[in-house]
């Protein structure tokens, strides 16, 4: 064989692999340019309460409004934040209160104001409790800036969910991915498992959703994207996440995870080391500006220093590289706090309030367990959420 009908037949041989993975793939990804996800997950999840979520989960904004304005009616409290909030569920608060969970995938602190503004001026009367995190760990309280104006409408979650639509280009480039490669063999092992493999490969390339089914605690599920189904993975309709795909943190590894969390190179100093100690005034003082405002429409606002896994904040208390960094964000948060009469719940050692190691995901992801923990203890959370 002369090496030009070699190249010719290896040219071959790949584009008879590439082209169709990339056409099942984009075949896959057309299903968000087809339907609006967004809408048909929350009418679903309004109808039955079950656990959903739209894609893609980084993105959460457009599906989580959506659900806001429509819970807003059965609410009297809203928790933002990024995912670091996600695990408070509805039963960690005293009874009376109805929470709607709106935090969001990497959801920075200067969003947060500005959804919480929004809120509070559409909303005000209704609205009982705010609750916002103040996330040193990944380094929110320090981001430079002020808050931007936010508007949460349904219009708004439909316009920014199809601007965030990828180009075809992306499209292209995201369909011969690997991680999309492994998707699409889980998905081709299923087809070729399932009892019915011509209805399996509609229900996954076709369809806008997977069937209903049971998690196991009985609530319904259902799934509007290709990944993780059948795991219960998403937001309850409470707002809060299941974490269904993660694991939870091995008690036997507590020292190893902490001596990680702590470490100079790790991110939490990076976090502290870029801050260098020093909250943005600028956010604190439209946080002050936000209390304020709200008192005056009979809401109140907590503010959430988050749990952290248990002994991880004393470790870094004590490094020289972190140390200094950290005990001055926390006195300067507690004092400003104090100043302004906002209630600050600092659950940051979690161990305080009984959190263990395994009711996390990582060092600053809680799950629902550590939550319930952290408000049952904290003897203010009557008072301080009292109108």
């Amino acid at each position: 064989m002369s090496s030009r009908a070699y190249v010719w037949l290896v040219l071959a041989l790949c584009a008879a692999f590439i082209l169709p993975v990339a056409g099942l793939n984009l075949l896959l990804g057309a299903s968000s340019l087809r339907y609006d996800k967004n809408q048909l997950a929350s009418d679903w999840q309004q109808a039955t309460r079950g656990v959903t979520y739209a894609p893609p989960i980084t993105h959460n904004r457009p599906f989580k409004t959506l659900r806001l304005n429509e819970r807003i009616g059965e609410i009297n409290a809203v928790v933002f934040g990024s995912s670091t909030t996600m695990g408070l569920a509805r039963d960690a608060l005293p009874p009376g209160f109805e929470i709607y969970n709106f935090a969001q995938t990497g959801n920075p602190l200067g969003a947060m104001i500005g959804e919480a503004e929004y809120v509070v001026r559409r909303w005000g009367g209704r609205i009982q409790l705010l609750v916002i995190p103040l996330d040193w760990a990944l380094g929110f309280v320090y981001e430079r800036g002020e808050p931007a104006a936010m508007q949460l409408t349904p219009e708004t979650a439909r316009h920014e969910a199809a601007a965030a639509l990828p180009s075809l280009r992306a499209r292209v480039e995201d369909a011969l991915s690997l991680p999309r490669l492994r998707i699409l063999l889980t998905i081709a092992r299923a087809i070729a498992t399932a009892p019915d493999s011509a209805a399996a490969f509609r229900e996954y390339f076709l369809a806008p959703a997977g069937p209903e089914y049971r998690c196991p605690d009985g609530t319904p599920a259902r799934d509007f994207d290709v990944v993780s189904r059948g795991l219960c993975n998403g937001f309850r309709y409470d707002g809060s996440a299941t974490f269904a795909d993660q694991k939870r943190l091995e008690p036997a590894r507590a020292a190893a995870t902490l001596a990680a969390a702590a470490s100079g190179s790790g991110q939490y100093a990076a976090a502290l080391r870029a801050g260098g100690g020093e909250p943005n005034a600028a956010l604190l003082d439209r946080l002050s500006r936000l209390a304020r405002e709200a008192d005056a429409r009979g809401t109140k606002l907590l503010l959430l220093l988050p749990p952290l896994a248990p002994g991880m904040e004393e470790a870094l208390g004590r490094t020289g590289h972190s140390g200094a960094w950290l005990r001055s964000t926390l006195e300067r948060l507690h004092a400003w706090a104090a100043r302004e009469r906002i209630a600050l719940l600092d659950a940051g050692r979690s161990e305080r309030y009984g959190c263990t190691m395994s009711e996390f995901i990582d060092p600053h992801h809680a799950l629902p367990d550590c939550y319930r923990r952290v408000f049952a203890g904290w003897p203010g959370v009557a008072t301080a959420t009292a109108r």
